[in-house]
């Protein structure tokens, strides 16, 4: 038994010798130098015994399953108002049209007419900056007015302003005239460019008739300053004393009644060389007469 395990011994430790040289050949030949030499790693410290005592350890991670809830995220209905925007169209004129004759009338109480017109109307504008004519359209025009015993009124309104008239009856002298015509106009003769008229005639007496009778004119102007004139076209009017509905005699404007002065001048010419025509065939046949002498 002692043999063997000095035998044992001898051979152990000749093993041991044997693995400490080629142990250090392989640092010494670089083999493993590759390993050691990164002088920036950690160094790593291995005890031999450690490792021979240091059991086979097996560690299960257990299975762990992670369940993500179901999220979910609901965007609510966000409606935006945006704001509309009204874009007011530029005022412009308003198409041609021909002067048309307009039937206005105003009643009193007891539906007798007290007032009656019958006439186109032209607002023109000339400036030095406007130069047209805004015609008012009967189709598009209300009127209203007030019947007193010697004072009546007429409103003709439209989209674009109004005219009045004030009727006016003097029983001393047995006339009825209008005391003023009053007209007021916002319009654009020019595109995007709206301006305001106003103006009042209060002429001396204008359409002045007798008492029962109507004022008629084919075409008269009333200025109504600063530019502006009123054209009455085709115009027939009276006021109070107006029987079944119906016009009185018409007493014509000074433009209507005929001038007869032309014609007598003419006539008168006319018979003058007629008689001087005469006188000088008288003349000329005597001359000739006394050139004869009888046998």
């Amino acid at each position: 038994f002692t043999k063997g395990f000095v035998r044992f011994s001898s051979h152990l430790e000749t093993n041991f010798l044997t693995l400490s040289a080629s142990f250090s050949s392989a640092l010494t030949s670089g083999e493993y130098s590759s390993a050691y030499m990164d002088l920036s790693a950690t160094p790593t410290t291995i005890n031999l015994n450690e490792l021979a005592k240091t059991p086979n350890k097996t560690t299960h991670s257990p299975n762990t399953t992670t369940h993500s809830p179901n999220t979910t995220t609901h965007n609510p209905n966000s409606t935006t108002s945006v704001p509309s925007t009204t874009t007011t169209p530029l005022p412009v004129p308003t198409p041609s049209t021909n002067m048309t004759i307009g039937k206005y009338y105003v009643t009193d109480p007891e539906g007798t007419r007290c007032i009656m017109l019958d006439l186109a109307i032209g607002i023109r504008v000339n400036t030095s900056k406007v130069n047209g004519t805004f015609i008012v359209q009967p189709s598009k025009t209300n009127f209203s007015g007030e019947c007193l015993p010697d004072v009546a009124s007429i409103i003709l309104n439209f989209a674009e302003g109004d005219i009045s008239l004030k009727f006016t009856k003097n029983d001393a002298t047995k006339k009825v005239y209008v005391e003023y015509v009053q007209y007021d106009l916002t319009y654009a003769f020019k595109t995007g460019v709206l301006s305001n008229y106003t103006g009042t005639n209060r002429s001396l007496e204008l359409f002045s008739v007798d008492v029962g009778h109507s004022y008629s004119c084919k075409a008269e102007t009333l200025y109504m300053g600063g530019g502006v004139s009123l054209d009455l076209t085709h115009n027939r009017v009276q006021a109070f004393d107006i029987k079944n509905s119906e016009f009185g005699p018409p007493e014509l404007c000074k433009a209507d009644i005929p001038d007869y002065r032309v014609a007598i001048t003419v006539g008168i010419i006319l018979v003058l060389l007629i008689i001087i025509v005469v006188i000088a065939y008288l003349i000329n046949r005597k001359r000739r007469t006394d050139g004869y002498q009888s046998l």
